[in-house]
């Protein structure tokens, strides 16, 4: 981590300011991919149901159970997970940029890599996540899922979020107080 921080003496100028630019186009690209990614969990985990599933294949109306599941099956719960996770993303890098108040061109690729091990870690998670309720309860035999077969999923999720969050919270944490101070020293 200390090789990120040290400036290099013989780099070009314009080098810093296409590393950032590169690296701010794959990251609003990665962000695309989460927000997608997040929307799949939505309509797997939280939606309950699939489209086509009858009014005898679902729980009574007015019932929590059936509340939750038809305000994640449409706007705006199914996409209101995948706007807060994306957005609270955006925000730490937002932060990271302003408590480092020059052009840091390796936070997007930070971010970047966060990003992507997140993305691959929340597809493993689903596949286990479907066959801890398989084991639990039992194959699934009809559209609708019910969240006595996905609170496991949502839990496992939640902890992924805080996972990710505090991991990312931690480098930045880390990272950019050095930075500051190195910073200070070069200036002068």
């Amino acid at each position: 981590m200390r090789a990120l921080a040290r400036p290099i003496a013989d780099r070009s100028k314009w080098i810093v300011p296409v590393a950032f630019a590169a690296g701010i186009l794959v990251l609003v690209a990665a962000w695309v991919l989460l927000y997608w990614t997040e929307s799949m969990f939505t309509e797997s985990f939280l939606g309950g149901y699939y489209c086509c599933a009858s009014e005898q294949d679902l729980p009574p109306s007015g019932t929590i159970e059936r509340t939750l599941s038809d305000f994640f099956q449409t706007s705006p719960g199914k996409h209101l997970p995948s706007l807060l996770f994306v957005g609270a993303n955006v925000g730490l890098f937002a932060y990271g940029l302003r408590r480092r108040r020059k052009l840091a061109w390796w936070l997007p690729w930070l971010f970047i890599v966060f990003t992507i091990a997140y993305i691959l870690a929340d597809f493993e998670l689903l596949v286990f996540s479907w066959a801890i309720g398989d084991q639990f309860v039992g194959p699934r035999t009809g559209p609708y899922a019910g969240y006595e077969r996905t609170w496991y999923g949502i839990a496992l999720h939640l902890m992924l979020w805080a996972a990710f969050f505090a991991a990312i919270l931690a480098v930045l944490g880390r990272l950019l107080p050095k930075l500051k101070a190195i910073s200070r020293v070069g200036d002068s």
